[in-house]
């Protein structure tokens, strides 16, 4: 424990939440620190590492975890008690002057954070794309997510993000100042979490209007929201960027193996008639522009119930479309460039 707080290091320990556990393994942290703290309770996820399915933190010695996944693999300490006090416990740890090292790791992140500003805002205000299938130019999902979260801050509303690639997309776009403006299903890749977590501002004492940000493969995996919305009341927004994929996990097979496989179909549905069908549903279409986008959004809000609003957005190979996925994950059979990384790691 000693060596996980010690002033002296060059890096800092990397504090890991549930929550960014697909943009974790592509961070500054977690490619360079030399400890790791886990805050996942989400035991299968850690294994997942141990059993080489998934490499991150690949230059950490130690790691101090709250569950006794890591104890039990003989990689580091357990200490299962709340977040909130290990974390203030390692605070206190760590404070102490600002020695010649800590001084350039925080030049170094700082430098970081600059460039990485400057790629979020090319990324999320840049042209649209053509796109193969939609076969016009449309929104990318760091476009369409930054216009949509200017709205939710403007007007006060929760967000709710998928599993997938919107939620991918969403860690790295959303600028949030306080928790509790957006909530995820935590990195556990419940596809359909968000659609069912606009039910819960039907029932909450106090609810708050929320848009759930969903893919089309999210959202078909719980449709059942459109009528249990109108049944108990629900005042909310279903935003669905719809690329015709599983756009995750093509990003990843194309990262691993330079081609995607079966994460697409031909099946084209038109979820603004079959959102439309539904009593009490205001269904949108977006377009393919900002004001499109925004004028839709402003409408679904004024509605006093369940809105769903349809946005085509890219996907492809330019990296203007995508805010890029970070990860070493075996996706299908085990991939080379993850094995390696694997047999790397410290612990």
């Amino acid at each position: 424990m000693s060596d996980l707080v010690s002033p002296s290091k060059q890096l800092p320990v990397t504090t890991e939440s549930r929550a960014a556990w697909l943009r974790e393994a592509g961070g500054l942290s977690a490619a360079f620190a030399d400890g790791l703290v886990a805050h996942a309770r989400c035991i299968a996820r850690r294994v997942a590492q141990w059993q080489c399915g998934h490499v991150s933190s690949v230059a950490a010695r130690a790691v101090l975890s709250e569950s006794a996944t890591e104890h039990a693999t003989g990689a580091g300490v357990a200490e299962t008690r709340d977040a909130a006090a290990i974390c203030e416990r390692l605070v206190a740890a760590l404070a102490g002057p600002l020695t010649p090292a800590k001084s350039a790791w925080l030049e170094q992140a700082a430098r970081k954070k600059a460039e990485w500003a400057a790629l979020r805002d090319a990324r999320a205000g840049g042209p649209r794309c053509f796109d193969a299938v939609w076969r016009r130019e449309v929104l990318t999902q760091p476009q369409a997510i930054a216009i949509a979260e200017r709205f939710c801050r403007e007007i006060g509303a929760r967000k709710f993000f998928d599993a997938g690639d919107v939620q991918a997309n969403g860690f790295q776009v959303i600028r949030d100042d306080s928790p509790g403006e957006t909530y995820t299903e935590s990195g556990a890749s419940y596809m359909g979490f968000a659609v069912s977590a606009l039910l819960s501002q039907a029932i909450a004492r106090q609810g708050c209007y929320g848009i759930a940000f969903t893919g089309d493969g999210s959202f078909m995996m719980n449709p059942q929201i459109l009528i249990d919305g109108i049944e108990h009341g629900v005042h909310g927004t279903i935003l669905l960027l719809d690329n015709r994929r599983m756009a995750a996990i093509s990003s990843l097979q194309e990262a691993q193996f330079d081609t995607d496989y079966r994460t697409n179909d031909s099946v084209a549905v038109d979820y603004v008639a079959m959102a439309g069908a539904v009593a009490g549903v205001i269904a949108l279409s977006a377009g393919d522009t900002e004001r499109g986008l925004r004028d839709a959004l402003a409408k679904a809000h004024a509605h006093p119930g369940l809105s769903l609003i349809h946005v085509p957005v890219y996907y492809g190979a330019d990296p203007a479309g995508g805010m890029g996925a970070y990860g070493r994950w075996n996706v299908g059979p085990w991939s080379d460039g993850v094995q390696d990384a694997y047999t790397k790691t410290r612990i």
